[in-house]
């Protein structure tokens, strides 16, 4: 085992994180919890039967009222589970379960206590109407802007949060977990139940990507992920080709490497 000083690596931390997923996956069977796998973990599914080989997370997405379930009932005695709705002090506008046996650092957001994590997304309903869907959009997108000037470091060159990061202070003076929150509510304007497309609202790097047709969800299948099956939506490989294109095709070489910005450590 390394000691704290030394961080851990890819391979560690997939070690760690598919054990955290294990556990998670077990969660919802006992509670009869809907989750599929999502984003780079669905797409390393597809393509590797496991990990992409360079990635350093796992990420699954929830309907909202399974998720919402979720992060009122887990619990464990190794893993924790935050979320801006149950933890004053978190402010990402979705929920980790993360290993309370490591601590993580990042280069460019602001210390909050993290560990070995997997990312779970709840899946929000979205406005049928184009127009009406481009307003949802931006707005998403807007409050994203608000939570990254709160938490974030300092400045990332071409991040349109910038003019935020100087204005928020002297205007609402707003937590990062407060404009959590407020993203969450706009994203739960749609009803995952009610609405024809359906997608994961609070991230908005590839938001205009996620909204699919529901009916890509009729269906669960699994699909070996290292030694576990895991569920994936029926409709995995539209979902796939909306956020990536090709997705069978892998990415130059100088482009497989991890894009997120810290260093995990044992406690």
């Amino acid at each position: 085992m390394k000691n704290r000083i030394t961080p851990l690596d890819t391979n560690e931390i997939q070690t760690l994180a598919l054990q955290i997923l294990e556990a998670f996956s077990q969660f919802c069977e006992q509670n009869h919890l809907t989750y599929y796998m999502a984003g780079g973990t669905l797409l390393g599914a597809v393509r590797h039967k496991g990990f992409i080989p360079w990635d350093d997370d796992i990420d699954l997405m929830m309907p909202r009222p399974d998720y919402e379930k979720m992060i009122r009932l887990f619990q464990h005695p190794r893993y924790r589970v935050d979320s801006c709705e149950i933890n004053p002090d978190y402010s990402t506008p979705f929920a980790r379960v993360w290993d309370t046996k490591t601590f993580l650092r990042w280069t460019v957001l602001r210390e909050i206590p993290l560990g070995v994590f997997i990312d779970i997304f709840p899946i929000d309903g979205y406005p049928e109407d184009l127009q009406e869907c481009e307003r949802h959009m931006k707005l998403l997108k807007y409050r994203k802007a608000q939570i990254n000037a709160v938490i974030r470091k300092g400045y990332i060159p071409g991040e349109k949060y910038q003019n935020f990061k100087k204005l928020l202070p002297h205007i609402w003076r707003k937590t990062g977990n407060a404009y959590a929150n407020l993203m969450n509510q706009a994203g739960k304007k749609y009803d995952f139940h009610t609405c024809h497309y359906v997608g994961v609202t609070t991230t908005t790097g590839h938001i205009f990507k996620e909204r699919n047709a529901k009916s890509i969800f009729a269906e669960t299948i699994y699909l070996p992920f290292a030694h576990l099956q895991l569920p994936a939506p029926g409709g995995y490989a539209i979902y796939l080709e909306h956020l990536y294109g090709d997705y069978m095709q892998l990415p130059p070489e100088e482009q497989r490497v991890s894009d997120h910005n810290f260093k995990i450590y044992w406690r």
